[in-house]
Parts: C-alpha cells; structure tokens; sequence
C-alpha cells in the first residue's frame, strides 16, 4: 500500500509539473470533484521528499482522482505497470506453451506418420495372408474332390483299387 501510495503522490507532483498548476488551483479541481484536502496536507503532499512521509490514503485519493479525471490516465502507476508486466509475461509464457504445443504437434505428426505406415504395412500383410489362405481352401478343395473320386472308384469297383495296366489303352 505505501508503495501505491508513494507512486501516487510521484504521479500528481507529475501533473502539477507538467501543467504548471498552483496549490490553490489543485485544490478547486478536487472541490469541483466533490473531495477536500486541507491546506496544510495539500502543501506537505507537494513538498521536495513527500514520497518518503506517510500520508493517509484518504489525504491523498481525492487529489489523484481529481487530477487523473481532468489529465487523464496517461501517467503510468504501478498498477499500470504491473498489469502491463504481467501481461508481458503472460504472453511471454503463451509463446513458450505455443511452442512447446509446435513441439508436441511435430512429434505427435510423426509418431503419427509411423503409425500410418505400420497400418498400411499390416493391412498390406493381412491382405496377402489372406489370398494365401483362399489359395490354400482352393488347394484343400481340389484335394477332397479327387479324394473323393478316388473313393467313388474305389467303390464301384467293389473295394479293387484300378490298375494303372486296366486303364491303359491298348
């Protein structure tokens, strides 16, 4: 608090300065503002080394309001100074999570890219296990159809299996 209070004091002496104004006329702006300040207080306030001394925070808000409403808010504080320094680091800290975030993207791209290729690798071998395996069901087929045949003849011929010499064309 007497840190805002010193840096208050230091920002109206500012004005009073820059403006060229008298004790008398600071003191009709905070009357015309609906506050008062003593004299006496008034001329403390505005003396060399002021910022030093204690002063109420009641002595010295009606004359800040009243000059920051009539010069504006253009006289930094620390408030003002500290928000703005805050805000540097926030955005200080947002460009480090956005490159952190490039970072992880960077890596999540390729790890991803990786994936991609095993999937298309195991798709590609799932594909071939596949037409093995129908080559293989087409290979048992023909081999229990001609089981069968066999079988039949076998059968008809009442339990004779044919000779190579009784199917031969003389």
């Amino acid at each position: 608090m007497e840190r805002t209070l010193r840096q208050r004091i230091k920002t109206i002496k500012e004005i009073k300065n820059q403006h060229g104004m008298s004790i008398p006329q600071i003191q009709d702006i905070v009357a015309d503002h609906g506050g008062y300040v003593s004299p006496r207080t008034m001329y403390d306030i505005f003396a060399d080394g002021s910022e030093e001394k204690n002063f109420h925070y009641q002595s010295i808000a009606p004359i800040y309001e009243a000059l920051i409403d009539v010069y504006g808010d253009d006289y930094s504080s620390d408030d003002v100074m500290a928000l703005k320094q805050m805000l540097k680091d926030r955005n200080r800290q947002i460009d480090d999570l956005l490159v952190q975030l490039e970072s992880k993207q960077d890596e999540f791209d390729k790890r991803l890219s990786v994936y991609e290729e095993r999937r298309k690798a195991y798709e590609r071998s799932i594909s071939l296990l596949e037409k093995q395996l129908d080559q293989l069901d087409r290979l048992l087929f023909d081999r229990d159809r001609m089981l069968q045949q066999l079988l039949d003849a076998y059968l008809q011929n009442g339990g004779a299996m044919p000779s190579a010499a009784g199917n031969s064309v003389d």
